[in-house]
């Protein structure tokens, strides 16, 4: 069995998503309790430092890979952002992948996960 994901969640995932992935057993932050208003580049930082893969709705965090090089970005794109979209989405994608999510931008809507490698092999 592996171990579960470090995460850190982007301030507009939100404190009840973070309380819930909390009480699941889950090593996570949150942007909002560590360092509101962190530049995105702050939050980069924190997640290579710490080795947690960044779960966000900003889709600017797929520029700054490159970069940056963070260990991993779970990028929601739902139709529906509520809390319930969210949190069902963010842990239908940590169940599926686990530990599968280090190495990777993954791009998940309510229904479809997508996925790359963060890192582009040079030919």
């Amino acid at each position: 069995m592996s171990e579960k994901p470090k995460l850190l969640l982007n301030e507009n995932i939100g404190l009840k998503i973070y309380h819930e992935i909390l009480n699941r057993g889950y090593d996570v932050k949150s942007i909002m309790i560590e360092m509101r208003g962190a530049s995105d580049e702050e939050v980069l930082r924190l997640a290579k430092r710490e080795n947690r893969i960044i779960i966000t709705m900003d889709k600017d965090f797929g520029y700054s890979t490159t970069a940056y090089n963070p260990p991993g970005i779970l990028l929601l794109r739902l139709r529906n952002p509520n809390i319930s979209n969210r949190l069902n989405t963010i842990l239908r994608v940590l169940e599926e992948y686990k530990n599968g999510l280090y190495g990777f931008i993954t791009m998940a809507s309510e229904f479809i996960t997508r996925r790359r490698p963060l890192t582009i092999e040079k030919t």
